[in-house]
């Protein structure tokens, strides 16, 4: 298309002349395609824009005819409709990965959250299981983070006692975690300190 020809046509643009839009569109599509393409590598994408950018030109008609160069006015509002959508796609994509994480997180905590509350109702099972005497020892010495010489000092008995009480119930306790959920003896301490 010539230079007199297309100021031809935009002034019929600019007075509303359809026809004319759809010459300077067939004229135009395919290398405004392949610009966009160039930087959004997605033909549904540059499809999708390069209608944003046409429907921009009508919308615009009225001032076409004052351009020095219509194709420089085309290539400026492509450049700048592509940024703007890349942009908006790297927010996107930003805040995509965001709530991924954040998902992942909270579904991490979750699971962890009630995989304690198992093993806490596991391991008060276990202690109902012991005799009164090692529950009471070992309640002392884990829940209330007492010695074993203040613990000996609460329930009247030697030091030593309670050292045996404390083995006999921390052997039962592994002997029946390992059984029953297949802990090994480090993670069920590990669950033991959460617990405690």
């Amino acid at each position: 298309m010539d230079v007199l020809d297309e100021t031809v046509l935009l002034k019929d643009l600019a007075l509303g002349n359809s026809e004319a839009f759809n010459e300077v569109y067939r004229h135009y599509h395919g290398e405004i395609s392949r610009y966009i393409f160039k930087f959004v590598k997605s033909t549904e994408h540059t499809e999708d824009l390069c209608q944003e950018i046409f429907l921009k030109v009508w919308e615009k008609r009225e001032t076409l005819p004052n351009l020095q160069s219509f194709r420089a006015y085309l290539y400026t509002v492509s450049k700048n409709r592509v940024l703007d959508f890349l942009r908006h796609a790297a927010i996107e994509r930003t805040a995509r990965e965001e709530i991924i994480r954040a998902s992942l997180a909270h579904a991490t905590h979750v699971e962890e959250a009630l995989q304690n509350e198992e093993y806490q109702h596991y391991l008060q099972k276990i202690l109902h299981q012991l005799s009164p005497r090692d529950q009471e020892v070992f309640r002392l010495c884990r829940e209330m983070e007492h010695s074993y010489d203040e613990a000996a000092e609460v329930l009247g008995i030697s030091r030593n006692a309670i050292k045996k009480h404390m083995v006999k119930a921390v052997k039962f306790i592994k002997y029946s975690a390992h059984k029953s959920l297949g802990l090994s003896f480090n993670s069920l301490v590990i669950c033991l300190l959460k617990y405690f």
